[in-house]
């Protein structure tokens, strides 16, 4: 789950808000005083910390159960329809898939209008003439270069990740075969992008790197920083495995000199992918729980090993303080897990599911199978509340960490 790393760090800590800022009363102004918006920098009410509310959707069903309305109009008036992987870019600007929509769709957080920026036409997505005239398939994750001007998109069950040029309204395969089919890359082809099978998350690293984590093919491929962006496919020179299994089973990963291997052994089946504000990459292995790709000594470790819930949908990690937060779908709940302790932190979800809270303490909220996470570049975390067609968001989040963590 990619966020806007490098906004985090201006000096400038501009809170992101996907709607329009309310006007603030200053206790010493004078009642006919005009209002002003929060200014740039401006802390978070102290009194909104923690708090819960919802920055996309209405809830209201439709086809299916969701719906699909609100292009150009304000994101909390716009309907969704099971969203699911979620991303910020560097300057606020959040990226939702509209799961059952068959749409990506982005909120400007500035306006907090709701766009379509690919997906609702009826093109392969291989041979589709702009991002908007293809149909997408089901979509796993979303992450967006340093820049912001490129968006990556994974499919698991289509075997690839597109590029979609967000300048241009462009898209094209950028990993995977053309047809979809799931590759098993031999030792000799693991610096190749033309297959993946069961590509299961994507990231991009502060310097720019896309990162895929290749479950069938037990690895986690790196390409760039700058290949990613440039139109075709990234030729092999410019791929390189930072992990793998050493112990290949049949038609699957081989070992490879210069690349990380996993501690333990064979990976098992790879999930949801995240990197941190110093390039180190976290993954989640079925066999080993949460293992982390060090950015510095390029070797994989599982030490940390925090209690995960079973079946975590995404990751994101905050870039400042290197808290990790995992979204748990089954249980009805966001974690938050600190480095190096294992024991998590509830941020929101009570358990149950439903749709109550908003307004009040996150982790006293209801959710409904939440699937999606992103960080903003002001602090807040992002939750794709996948059945209640929504998108929440938890404000300053580190004030729920930094009071639970002490």
């Amino acid at each position: 789950m990619a966020q806007g790393r490098s906004a985090a760090r201006r000096g400038c800590r501009r809170r992101v808000r996907l709607r329009s800022a309310l006007p603030r009363v200053r206790a010493l102004l004078l009642a006919a005083a005009l209002l002003a918006p929060a200014a740039c920098g401006a802390p978070v009410e102290a009194d909104e910390r923690g708090t819960i509310g919802t920055a996309v959707g209405t809830g209201a069903p439709g086809w299916l159960q969701g719906g699909y309305s609100g292009d150009a109009g304000d994101a909390e008036a716009a309907r969704l329809n099971a969203p699911g992987a979620l991303a910020f870019a560097a300057d606020g600007t959040l990226f939702i898939a509209d799961t059952d929509n068959q749409r990506i769709r982005s909120v400007d957080p500035d306006s907090g209008t709701i766009n379509t920026v690919a997906g609702g036409g009826s093109a392969d997505w291989a041979d589709a003439e702009s991002a908007t005239t293809a149909a997408l398939p089901p979509v796993t994750d979303l992450a967006v270069d340093s820049y912001g001007d490129t968006l990556f998109i994974a499919s698991m069950l289509h075997n690839q990740v597109a590029a979609v040029d967000l300048t241009h309204g462009t898209m094209q395969i950028l990993a995977g075969r053309d047809d979809g089919a799931p590759a098993r890359m031999r030792p000799r082809q693991m610096e190749r992008l033309d297959g993946l099978w069961w590509p299961t998350g994507v990231d991009v690293g502060p310097d720019g790197t896309l990162y895929i984590a290749d479950s069938g093919n037990g690895r986690v491929v790196a390409v760039g920083p700058h290949a990613a962006r440039d139109r075709g496919r990234p030729e092999p020179a410019q791929v390189r495995v930072v992990a793998e299994t050493p112990a290949s089973p049949p038609g699957a990963a081989g070992g490879d000199g210069g690349t990380a291997a996993a501690e333990e052994g064979e990976f098992g089946e790879l999930g949801p992918l995240a990197v941190d504000g110093d390039g180190s990459v976290y993954f989640v292995d079925n066999t080993a729980g949460l293992s982390k790709i060090d950015g510095y000594e390029n070797t994989v470790s599982a030490t940390w090993n925090p209690r995960l819930p079973p079946h975590a949908r995404a990751l994101a990690v905050d870039p400042e303080e290197g808290t990790l937060f995992a979204a748990d779908p089954a249980g009805n709940r966001v974690l938050a897990f600190v480095p190096e302790q294992r024991s998590p932190i509830p941020v929101a979800g009570t358990g149950s599911h439903g749709y109550t809270g908003d307004g009040g303490p996150a982790d006293r909220a209801t959710l409904d199978t939440p699937s999606g996470l992103a960080m903003s570049p002001g602090g807040d975390l992002y939750i794709a509340d996948t059945h209640n067609h929504r998108v929440r968001v938890v404000h300053d989040v580190r004030a729920i960490v930094g009071e639970d963590a002490r």
